[in-house]
C-alpha cells in the first residue's frame, strides 16, 4: 500500500505541476498576443477630471505635491503605494515602512474586536494616521488614507444603515435617491475615521450567472452613466463646491476597470471576451460621467480583456483612463489582483506598476513587496519617473482631501459618531429606497395590496432574518454568519409586516414553515438566495433551488390550504423561478433591500380599507429569464426572448396582473438529485461556520481571520479571491480547524452509498507537522483519518485534490445519522496547509488510502507524530543495537508508562531489573500498532528472553477514544507476533494502568473494559493476565495524584508500587 501511495501521490503532483506549467506558458503567451492586439483609441471618449474648486486652489495643490515628492526617499515613496490590511500591519510600521494607504477586508473589525463599535474604528483610525504624521526621526509626514467596502452602506460596521444593494436602486429609477444615499453613506463612513470608499461598483453586468451581479445597478449602460455621476457626487459632494471632500464626505472609487460585468459565463475573474467597440460602448459607459463629476480613485479589475489581465494592462490603464480620458487621480489595485498577471507574485509584480496601477491592495504580503519595488525601481525595472507619477497621484487625492488638517477623530463629532451610525433620518432613506426597488411582477385577483385588518401569515426562511434580506457584503464578506442581532436598529421583513398590521388592527403571525392554528387571510412567502458575494455567487444555473425545491413545496402547501399567497422573493440577480411564480398569487422581486424590511411592509400593506399606501415604482433593471440557461439576457445580445424584459413591472394603478400559467418543463431544468452537501465552497455556506479551537480558547471565522495566538485560520487564494483558508499551528498539543453546523445532521445516506469527504488541500509546511482529518459525532465522539504521512508527501506541490471515503471513518455499528462536526483538521506540532472546496460527494474516487478503524490497531506503522519525529526512530536503532548484544532475560514492552523507567522509574528500575538482563522497550506516544511495527522490525530477533513483560493500549483509547474491543484486538496481535517470534518465551500481559481521577473517567471506563478482554487471553502458562491496578488507588478508586501527577504517568513512588506488586508473579515466571 505505501509503495501504491508513493507512486500515485508522485503521478498526481507531477500531473499538476504539468498542468500549472503549461498553463503558465499559455497564460504568458496569451498575455503577449493580446497585447499585440490592435487597438483603436479613437473610440474611447475625451474626456477630464474636472477643476476642483478652482484653477487657483489646484495650483496650489500641485505646487504642494511637487514640493513633498522633491523631499521623499525612495523607500518613501514605494510605502506610499502599498494598501495592507489592518489585520497584519502594527501602527508602528506605518512609520518604519512610509506606508500610504491601509484597508479593512470584508468582515475585517478593528483589533479583531467582534461587532466592533464605532469609536473603535476611530481609535485604530488615529493610530494609524498618529503614526504616518510621525516625523521625530527626521522623515516627512504623509498622512495614511484609510479604505474600506462600503457596497450598500457602510456594511462592515455593526449597526450601520445598510440600503438596498445596487441591483433594487437600479429598478428604482431614482439618481437624486442615489446621491442622497452616497451623502449618507459618506457620512456613516467617515463617522468611523475612514475617508476613502471602494465605490460606486459601475459593473454594467451582461450575464446573470455572475456572483456580483447584485453589485450592478443595471445591465442597460444608459442607468448605471446616471448613477455613476449620482452616487460620486453623493459621496464627495461637487468639484466646484466648498463641501467637496469636506469632513462629511469621502473619496470615492469608480470600479472595477474594465468589464468586470462582461466576462465569458459570467466567471467572476474571468475573461472579457469582446470587442473595443462593446468595452467602450457598454462596459465604460459608467466611468466618463464618474470622471467628470471628479471621482478621485479607479479600481482595476481583476477580470481580463480578451486575454490580458487588466493590472497589467497599459492600453487601458494608462493610454485610455489615464490619457484619452484625463483621468488625473490614482489607479488602486483590487485584493492581490496583481498578483494574477502572468510572471507575478503578490510579492512581486513590477509589470502592473509598469502598466499604469498606482496602488498595490497587497493584503498580507506587503513587506516582501515593498522590498521588491526598492530593488526593482534601483536596478531599472521600473523607472523612476514611473513611481514618481503614481506618487504624485496618490499625494493629489490626499492633499484634495485635506488629510493633513487632523487626526480622524478631529474631524467628527466624537459625541454623536453613534448617533450618525444607524441615524433614524438615513433609515428612513434606506426606507424609501426599499419601497421604490420592489418590482411587482404578478398580482392575480388583486391579492395585492392587503388591507391591514387582515389576518397575515408571514412564512418563509427569509421572513424574520435581516442577514438573508442583506445579502453579501453585510457585516461580514459573504454576508453569512449572521443574525438579526447583527443588525441593531434594523428591521427584518416581517417586523416590517406586523408593525403595518397591528397598526391597522389586523394579526400578522411568523411561522418560517407555514403552519398554522387559525387559518389565516393571506400568507406572505419569503423566499430567496442565501447571501453571497465575489466569486462565491457564481451560478451554472439561473433555476431557483434547484431538485430540492423546499419553498416551492411551501407555497403549494400553502395554496392547497386554500390560503391566498404573496411570495417575496429576496435575490442578488434575476432568477428562473416559473414554478413558484406559478403557486404563487402575487410575487414580488424585492431584491437584497438591507436592514430596513418596514419598507417592503409599505407597499404591500395597505389601509384598513385595502387602499395602497404606497404603489409600486420599481421596473425591471435586468431582464427575467425565461429560461434557467440564460444567463447572458440584454437588448444589446442576440436572440434576447426574456419572460419580462428590463424596465417591466406593474403597478397598483396599472391593473395589470402578469401572467397566468408559466412553462415548467423547459430545457435547463435540473432533474438529478446529487446528495452532495457544500460546507466550504469559495466560502463558508450556510449553515456552517468554520472555528479555529485550541484547548484553552475557541474563535469562529470572522472576516478573513481567526487567531488564537498559537493557531489561526485566514482566507487565503486558491484560484479566486479568498476562496480557500490557510490553516497554521504551533505550540499547543492540539489545534483544530473545524467546520459545524450548530446541530447533527444525517448523513447516513451519504454513508451507505459510499460518499467520501472531498477538498482541495496545499501542504505548506509539514515538517514538523501532525494532521487528521476528523469528524465529530456528538459529546466524546470522534472518528478520524490520520493524513500525516501524505500531508509530509505534499508538501511544496501546490494545491492536489484529496478524497476520502466515509468509510475510512465508521466504527462498527455507526450509522452516520448525527454527525455534528463533517470536517475537522485536527493538528499537532507545528505546521501550515490550505484547504479549498470542502464536502462531502456522494461518490467520489479515493485518493487518500486509509487503514479501517476496526483494522487501525493491527495495522503495523511507526509512531510518526511530529512530536517524535527526532527522537522515535534514533531509539528504535538504539534498542535494536541492544538486542542484537543479546544476553537478554527480561523485557519490558509498551508505551510511555514503560518508558518511563528510564526517567522516574530508573532507581526503582536499577533495583528491581538491572541485574536481570532487563530491557526496556517502551516508546512513549506508541499505541499497538506503533509495537507491532517495532517487534516486526527487529525488536525481538535473535534473543530469548524468559520473560515479556507487555502493558499497551491506553493510547489507542486516549489518542482515539478506540472501543475496547479494537483496542484488544490489537493487544491480541502483540501477543501473536511474541509467540510466533519468541516461541520459548513467557508472556505477563499487565491489565491497562488506571487513568483519570475516578472510576468515572470516560477513558479508565473504556480501559477497564479493555482489561476485561485481556483477561480472557491468558492460558496460565505461557501467557498469564496480572492486573495490579488497585495498588494505584485508594478506598474510593480515586487515584492519587501522589502516584500519578498527571493521572497517567507514575511518578518514582508509582514506580516502586508496579514493581512490588508485580515482583512475585514476575519472580515465578522467572523460575528464580
Amino acid at each position: 500500500m505505501k509503495n501504491t501511495l508513493s507512486f500515485k501521490t508522485s503521478l498526481l503532483a507531477g500531473l499538476v505541476a504539468s498542468s500549472l506549467l503549461v498553463a503558465a506558458c499559455q497564460g504568458v503567451k496569451q498575455q503577449t498576443e493580446a497585447t499585440q492586439t490592435k487597438h483603436n483609441i479613437t473610440l474611447w471618449p475625451q474626456a477630464s477630471s474636472p477643476v476642483i474648486k478652482s484653477p487657483d486652489y489646484e495650483a496650489e495643490v500641485e505646487a504642494k505635491v511637487e514640493a513633498l515628492l522633491g523631499q521623499m526617499t525612495l523607500e518613501q515613496k514605494v510605502g506610499q503605494i502599498l494598501q495592507p490590511e489592518i489585520q497584519s500591519i502594527k501602527p508602528h510600521e506605518v512609520k518604519e515602512y512610509h506606508i500610504g494607504s491601509v484597508l479593512n477586508g470584508g468582515g475585517s473589525m478593528p483589533n479583531r474586536i467582534e461587532n466592533a463599535p464605532p469609536i473603535e474604528w476611530v481609535k485604530l483610525a488615529d493610530a494609524f494616521y498618529d503614526a504616518s504624521m510621525d516625523d521625530s526621526d527626521g522623515g516627512i509626514a504623509i498622512p495614511i488614507i484609510w479604505g474600506t467596502d462600503a457596497v450598500h452602506g457602510h456594511g462592515n460596521v455593526t449597526g450601520a444603515t445598510i440600503f438596498p444593494h445596487n441591483i433594487g436602486l437600479g429598478a428604482a429609477r431614482n439618481p437624486a435617491l442615489i446621491e442622497k444615499i452616497g451623502e449618507i453613506t459618506a457620512k456613516e463612513v467617515r463617522a468611523t475615521g475612514i475617508e476613502w470608499i471602494f465605490g460606486p461598483t459601475l459593473a454594467v453586468a451582461q450575464n446573470d450567472l455572475w456572483g456580483r451581479t447584485y453589485e450592478s445597478y443595471s445591465e442597460d449602460p444608459a442607468i448605471v452613466a446616471d448613477y455613476a455621476s449620482a452616487m460620486v457626487v453623493g459621496m464627495q459632494g461637487k468639484v466646484d463646491d466648498s463641501d467637496f471632500l469636506s469632513t462629511n464626505r469621502v473619496v470615492a472609487t469608480a470600479k472595477h476597470f474594465l468589464a468586470d460585468g462582461g466576462t465569458l459565463g459570467g466567471n467572476d475573474q474571468g475573461d472579457a471576451r469582446i470587442s473595443e467597440e462593446e468595452l467602450v460602448q457598454i462596459h465604460n459607459a459608467g466611468y466618463v460621467p464618474a470622471i467628470e463629476s471628479g471621482v478621485q480613485t479607479v479600481m482595476a479589475s481583476f477580470s481580463l480583456w480578451n486575454g490580458v489581465k487588466m493590472h497589467g494592462n497599459n492600453y487601458l490603464l494608462t493610454q485610455a483612463l489615464k490619457e484619452r480620458m484625463g483621468f488625473d487621480g490614482f489607479i488602486v489595485g483590487d485584493w492581490n489582483g496583481h498578483g494574477q498577471v502572468p510572471g507575478c507574485t503578490n510579492e512581486s509584480c513590477p509589470q502592473s506598476l509598469n502598466a499604469g496601477l498606482d496602488m498595490y491592495m497587497v493584503p498580507y504580503d506587503w513587506k516582501k513587496l515593498y522590498r521588491n519595488l526598492i530593488s526593482q525601481v534601483q536596478s531599472g525595472e521600473i523607472a523612476p519617473s514611473r513611481l514618481d507619477d503614481a506618487v504624485r497621484r496618490i499625494l493629489r487625492v490626499k492633499i484634495r482631501a485635506n488629510l493633513w488638517a487632523a487626526k480622524p477623530s478631529e474631524r467628527i463629532n466624537l459625541a454623536t459618531i453613534d448617533e450618525v451610525v444607524g441615524h433614524a433620518n438615513h433609515r428612513e432613506v434606506a426606507r424609501q429606497a426599499v419601497r421604490e426597488s420592489l418590482v411587482l411582477l404578478k398580482n392575480k385577483n388583486s391579492v395585492l395590496p392587503i388591507a391591514a385588518n387582515k389576518t397575515v401569515l408571514v412564512a418563509g426562511d427569509g421572513a424574520d432574518n435581516i442577514g438573508k434580506q442583506s445579502g453579501g457584503w453585510s457585516v461580514s464578506w459573504q454576508g453569512t454568519g449572521n443574525t438579526n442581532a447583527s443588525f441593531p436598529g434594523g428591521t427584518s421583513i416581517y417586523k416590517g409586516i406586523a408593525d403595518a398590521v397591528t397598526q391597522g388592527g389586523g394579526k400578522a403571525t411568523l411561522s418560517v414553515d407555514g403552519s398554522y392554528k387559525t387559518k389565516p387571510d393571506v400568507a406572505i412567502v419569503v423566499i430567496g438566495e442565501d447571501p453571497y458575494a465575489e466569486g462565491q455567487g457564481d451560478r451554472n444555473s439561473l433555476e431557483f433551488e434547484p431538485v430540492n425545491k423546499k419553498s416551492l413545496e411551501l407555497l403549494k402547501k400553502l395554496k392547497a390550504d386554500g390560503i391566498p399567497v404573496v411570495t417575496v422573493f429576496i435575490s442578488g440577480r434575476p432568477m428562473w423561478a416559473n414554478p413558484e411564480i406559478n403557486a404563487s398569487d402575487a410575487f414580488v422581486a424585492a431584491w437584497l433591500p438591507g436592514s430596513e424590511g418596514q419598507g417592503v411592509a409599505d407597499v404591500l400593506i395597505g389601509n384598513a380599507n385595502g387602499k395602497p399606501r404606497f404603489d409600486f415604482k420599481g421596473t425591471l433593471s435586468f431582464s427575467w429569464p425565461k429560461l434557467p440557461t440564460q444567463g447572458l439576457l440584454n437588448p444589446t445580445h442576440p436572440n434576447y426572448d426574456p419572460l419580462f424584459k428590463l424596465g417591466y413591472g406593474l403597478t397598483y394603478a396599472s391593473s395589470e396582473t402578469g401572467p397566468e400559467q408559466l412553462a415548467e418543463d423547459v430545457e435547463g431544468v435540473d432533474k438529478g438529485s446529487t446528495g452532495d452537501i457544500n460546507f466550504y465552497v469559495g466560502r463558508t455556506l450556510e449553515p456552517w461556520e468554520v472555528f479555529v479551537r485550541t484547548p484553552e480558547s475557541s474563535q469562529r471565522l470572522s472576516g478573513p481571520f481567526a487567531d488564537l495566538g498559537n493557531a489561526s485560520v485566514r482566507t487565503s487564494d486558491m484560484q479566486v479571491q479568498e476562496d480557500a483558508l490557510t490553516f497554521t499551528w504551533g505550540g499547543s498539543w492540539m489545534s483544530i480547524l473545524g467546520i459545524e453546523g450548530g446541530r447533527g445532521y444525517d448523513l447516513s445516506s451519504q454513508y451507505k452509498e459510499g460518499g467520501v469527504i472531498s477538498f482541495n488541500f496545499n501542504s505548506i509546511d509539514m515538517a514538523k507537522g501532525d494532521l487528521k482529518v476528523q469528524m465529530a459525532c456528538g459529546e466524546g465522539c470522534t472518528r478520524e483519518v490520520d493524513i500525516t504521512t501524505i500531508a509530509r508527501d505534499l508538501e511544496g506541490k501546490g494545491w492536489q485534490s484529496l478524497t476520502v471515503p466515509l468509510a475510512c471513518f465508521a466504527h462498527e455499528g455507526d450509522d452516520f445519522t448525527h454527525i455534528t462536526a463533517p470536517f475537522n483538521l485536527f493538528a499537532g506540532g507545528k505546521g501550515q496547509v490550505a484547504v479549498a472546496n470542502i464536502r462531502i460527494l456522494r461518490a467520489g474516487t479515493q485518493t487518500v488510502p486509509c487503514v479501517l478503524p476496526k483494522d487501525v490497531s493491527v495495522t503495523p506503522e511507526p509512531l510518526n507524530a511530529s512530536w517524535a519525529i527526532d527522537w522515535w526512530m534514533p531509539r528504535h536503532k538504539e534498542k535494536l543495537a541492544r538486542i542484537q548484544q543479546g544476553n537478554v532475560d527480561l523485557l519490558m514492552i509498551g508505551d510511555s508508562i514503560t518508558h518511563g523507567w528510564e526517567d522516574a522509574g530508573k532507581d526503582v528500575w536499577a533495583q528491581y531489573y538491572a541485574h536481570r538482563n532487563a530491557v526496556d522497550l517502551g516508546f512513549s506516544g506508541d499505541r499497538t500498532e506503533n509495537v507491532l511495527w517495532r517487534l516486526q522490525h527487529g525488536e525481538a530477533d535473535g534473543i530469548k528472553p524468559k520473560v515479556a513483560v507487555v502493558m499497551i493500549g491506553t493510547n489507542n483509547a486516549g489518542h482515539r477514544h478506540e472501543p475496547s474491543h479494537y483496542t484488544a484486538k490489537g493487544v491480541a496481535a502483540v501477543v501473536a507476533e511474541l509467540q510466533k517470534r519468541l516461541p520459548e518465551t513467557k508472556i505477563l500481559l499487565l491489565g491497562i494502568f488506571p487513568r483519570g481521577e475516578t472510576s468515572e473517567d470516560p477513558l479508565r471506563v473504556l480501559n477497564a473494559k479493555t482489561n476485561t478482554l485481556l483477561a480472557k487471553m491468558a492460558d496460565g502458562e505461557k501467557v498469564v493476565y496480572l492486573n495490579i491496578n488497585k495498588t494505584f488507588l485508594d478506598e474510593n478508586g480515586v487515584l492519587p495524584k501522589d502516584i500519578m501527577p498527571d493521572l497517567l504517568h507514575p511518578n518514582e513512588k508509582g514506580y516502586a508500587l508496579w514493581a512490588k506488586a508485580m515482583e512475585p508473579t514476575l519472580k515465578k515466571m522467572l523460575g528464580e
